[in-house]
């Protein structure tokens, strides 16, 4: 007992301007044991992403504000922050905008609406230590 210490709680940022979905995301991940923060535009999205250093930024597109386009460029611009894997979680589903989500830098995209199970399970892949280093 006590050999390992216990790993620190990954912590997820919701960009999410609708409040039932957030809400929806934050229930099942705070479930998961996952520590969540939401931002309800793009330009706290961002802000928060700088300040706190998520471990995962899930991304909504239509962000009041800043587009998360744009918030995802920017975050993966910047020395500090561009390590961290951005999730896009969008209603808009056409291929020209997943196509411009991972030019963009996104590490994964889903549309709207989504299986929960499929979610948690892309976003623990994302979240493995092997994945992306």
């Amino acid at each position: 007992m006590g050999c390992c210490p216990m790993p620190k709680l990954k912590t997820i940022l919701i960009a999410e301007d609708e409040p039932d979905t957030a809400n929806l995301l934050q229930f099942h991940l705070q479930r998961r044991g996952y520590h969540t923060t939401v931002a309800s535009d793009g330009v706290n999205a961002l802000n928060l992403s700088f300040e706190r250093r998520p471990d995962l930024v899930i991304l909504d597109l239509m962000l009041p504000k800043l587009h998360g386009f744009e918030v995802c460029r920017m975050l993966k611009a910047s020395p500090s922050t561009c390590h961290i894997p951005v999730f896009m979680l969008t209603a808009a589903a056409s291929t020209e905008n997943k196509v411009e989500g991972f030019r963009m830098g996104a590490n994964d995209y889903m549309t709207k609406p989504f299986a929960m199970p499929e979610l948690l399970a892309r976003i623990e892949l994302l979240l493995q230590p092997s994945h992306g280093s």
